[in-house]
């Protein structure tokens, strides 16, 4: 049996008198547990609340594919676990498994729920303390977030466009009035479903804030003076470490009726996060006092209330966790996954969310999984628009890498199914104005465009990187990223007009190849001999030659510039550049008057381009006579495996440029 003494030191039950302490222990029993134990199991019916009396635990969440993953621990004693008694869906929430022996006193559910109902007074006073312990027990867990982000700022890289809301009937002017103010009160989360007579009582206790785009709301660790209500626009949250000097971007809410500033309602009613508005934003304010006396005039309702904030932190903490879980293994799709297990209890089982990590699984159904995000959003119910609203804040990054696909997609489009109307030119140009308009977007730097020569009619040269395989289009291409780059935001920009490039002869399977090369009119080289259409046309391999080099210096004398990479073959950043090939030089030799050479070093182009910095550098131009030491072929190839040297430390610059 458990002594009412021991009872009476537990933080959870201060304040709660000798008669409803004696109930509670006749109830409770101690618990010890060996190391490694489990106190509670994820999703298993929270039957139990425990307090720790002394030992440490663990609490972890199930990774889809990863096992558990630690999200914080805890040793004071006094420590509340399995709240979940207190919030439906009645389930816990985590993993709390003891890091060496433990002891705990453990309360049945059905007691702490007999007090919550037969005595609401005392079961206000329990909730509050539950209400702050997990509040705690958010700010730990914020604080390991922190620890895992690149966190130098507080405002969000890029966020999901603000939901189509229908016309709201709850509009300033009309919230000036009464009866719409008491209609918005009854469809907020925190007042729903209350008596007309609290609803009117409190309309009279509000008023109405507007914000303009990054005004504060309120700031970290200011008083609690209020809680507010969402009307329209969105409010972002960020959270700092004591200094200030790491801040790390939480999540934006745009909900109507959305419940902010839940601090206010709980000890010590200081804010733990910066709100701030993201455009502008109009909220309805309730000052804490009022709400405080009015949970103290009337018990029933200040349980119903702290049930939803009690609610709301552990939508705060949920969400944390997910973030957490993106972080350690930048993995979106194993967030989600993590995501809608947490919410697995509540989330119904015909939802269309549960398609989405399968939608996300790949690059042609990306598109599909933010068409069923949005729809649930705007039509889902609460739970459901609240994942929904979570999720699309999480794949922000997903959503960068398919506007990307879809520009590659639109991009190849325009060139393979350019009308036959449009002359190669025309078509290279509009290439370029495509591929500009994409890499504008991404995160990119390039050095050295004012050491580019005066007029066009250059053979510029550039090592040649492996593509992402996330590129790859359905018909099996990839847009060669680097080499497009150097084209459209180097020369193309330069110069006004698109460069012609020389690319391998596609095999005769490669139709997507094809399809986008012959359209473009670029000059074609062999790996080795004439292929078999060529020899339909009797065309050897010195007419072959002898025409390639007509073509080029057809282009070079007519001011058009020639891109080729003279490795041949591509390799990825850590290792370019391959082994030069002297076709390039060869071809610079041949031409009179003697063309510039332009080099330029590309970095990072075979990563996730919405995921790094690219960059590019171009180094000074020269004339091939300036570097040969003599004629014939073996001065020339001393002169290739030279420049290949100098390429290593060339791209060495590009990377060191690309992680400034």
């Amino acid at each position: 049996m458990v002594s009412i003494d021991t009872l009476r030191g537990l933080p959870l039950l201060r304040g709660l008198s000798d008669s409803v302490l004696q109930s509670l222990a006749d109830a409770a029993r101690i618990v010890e547990l060996e190391n490694n134990a489990l106190v509670t199991r994820q999703h298993d019916r929270a039957i139990a609340l425990f307090v720790l009396l002394s030992g440490q635990v663990q609490f972890l969440i199930e990774v889809d594919g990863s096992g558990r993953l630690l999200v914080g621990v805890g040793h004071e004693p006094g420590l509340i676990i399995g709240w979940s008694v207190l919030r439906a869906p009645y389930r816990y929430m985590t993993d709390v498994r003891c890091a060496g022996p433990c002891r705990l006193l453990r309360f049945p559910h059905h007691v702490i729920d007999a007090l919550v109902e037969d005595d609401p007074a005392s079961g206000l006073k329990l909730l509050r303390r539950v209400t702050e312990s997990l509040a705690a027990r958010l700010e730990l867990e914020r604080s390991g977030l922190l620890k895992t982000a690149d966190a130098r700022s507080a405002q969000p890289d890029i966020l999901p466009e603000p939901a189509r809301q229908p016309d709201s009937p709850w509009t300033i002017d009309r919230l000036r009035e009464s009866q719409p103010m008491l209609d918005f009160l009854a469809h907020s989360a925190l007042f729903e479903g209350f008596e007309p007579r609290l609803l009117d009582w409190l309309a009279h206790q509000a008023s109405i804030r507007t914000l303009a785009p990054n005004d504060e709301l309120f700031r970290q660790d200011g008083i609690a003076d209020a809680i507010y209500l969402l009307v329209d626009g969105r409010i972002a949250f960020s959270y700092c470490d004591a200094g200030g000097e790491r801040c790390v971007y939480l999540r934006a809410m745009e909900g109507v009726g959305d419940l902010i500033g839940w601090s206010a309602l709980v000890d010590p009613r200081r804010y733990h996060t910066l709100a701030f508005a993201l455009e502008l934003t109009h909220v309805v304010a309730l000052p804490s006092d009022t709400l405080q006396r009015l949970c103290e005039q009337e018990p029933e309702i200040g349980v119903r209330i702290m049930r939803r904030v009690l609610h709301a932190i552990s939508s705060r903490l949920r969400f944390n966790r997910v973030r957490l879980v993106a972080r350690r293994y930048g993995e979106e799709v194993r967030a989600m996954r993590t995501l809608l297990d947490q919410a697995a209890e509540s989330l119904p089982v015909s939802s269309p969310l549960h398609k989405i990590p399968y939608l996300l699984e790949n690059r042609l159904t990306l598109s599909d999984a933010f068409h069923a995000l949005e729809l649930t959003r705007a039509h889902g119910d609460a739970t459901e628009r609240n994942l929904a609203e979570l999720s699309l804040e999480l794949l922000q990054e997903v959503r960068r890498e398919l506007d990307l696909y879809q520009g590659l997609q639109r991009t190849y489009e325009a060139v393979a199914n350019a009308p036959p109307s449009l002359t190669p030119e025309q078509v290279r140009r509009r290439s370029m104005e495509s591929f500009v308009a994409l890499f504008s977007g991404l995160s990119h730097r390039v050095r050295g465009q004012d050491l580019l020569p005066d007029a066009p009619g250059n053979i510029v040269i550039m090592n040649h990187l492996e593509n992402h395989m996330d590129t790859m289009l359905p018909n099996a291409f990839r847009l060669t990223l680097d080499s497009h780059f150097v084209s459209s935001m180097i020369l193309f920009r330069r110069y006004g007009e698109a460069p012609v490039r020389v690319v391998r002869k596609p095999e005769m399977g490669w139709f997507g190849y094809q399809q986008y090369f012959d359209r473009l009119d670029y000059l074609y080289v062999y790996p080795g001999d004439v292929d078999e259409e060529d020899r339909d046309q009797a065309v050897t391999r010195e007419q072959r030659n002898r025409r390639f080099i007509e073509r080029a210096t057809e282009h070079l004398h007519a001011g058009r510039n020639l891109l080729i990479a003279p490795e041949g073959r591509c390799n990825y950043t850590e290792a370019s550049p391959g082994t030069f090939k002297a076709g390039a030089f060869r071809l610079a030799a041949a031409v009179d008057p003697e063309p510039w050479i332009v080099p330029i070093a590309v970095a990072n182009f075979d990563k996730r381009l919405t995921r790094t910095t690219t960059a590019a550098i171009v180094f000074p131009p020269f004339r091939l006579s300036e570097r040969l030491a003599g004629s014939g072929d073996q001065a020339l190839f001393d002169f290739v495996a030279t420049l290949q040297a100098q390429y290593r430390d060339h791209v060495r610059e590009a990377i060191e440029l690309a992680a400034m």
